[in-house]
């Protein structure tokens, strides 16, 4: 993500072990398993933003944000809510969700 500035933060919500690791292939690549892009709504052709977690004890891990596919989701599920309220959709809504 552009403008992106290190810095700490001592606030975690929450670590999910995702039982699955990968091999790194020779051009430094790594796979993510299927059902954690589905969790975190990743698709083909999206950026993912990439930072790095050190704990107390110095031990380095790596994180990873997909900023811009979270964005629409806040505006699919306003949409969501407001549908299931029997509310119009603001036109201003609605030109997010295209």
């Amino acid at each position: 993500m552009n403008g992106f500035c290190p810095t700490t933060y001592k606030i975690m919500i929450s670590i999910a072990k995702e039982n699955a690791s990968r091999k790194i292939d020779t051009l430094g690549r790594v796979s993510i398993p299927k059902g954690m892009r589905d969790r975190l709504v990743i698709a083909e052709g999206d950026e993912v933003e990439f930072f790095t977690i050190t704990d107390d004890d110095g031990i380095q891990y790596v994180g990873m944000s997909n900023q811009t596919r979270c964005n629409n989701i806040k505006y699919e599920r306003a949409a969501a809510v407001l549908q299931e309220l029997g509310c119009t959709i603001p036109e201003a809504l609605q030109a997010h969700l295209s």
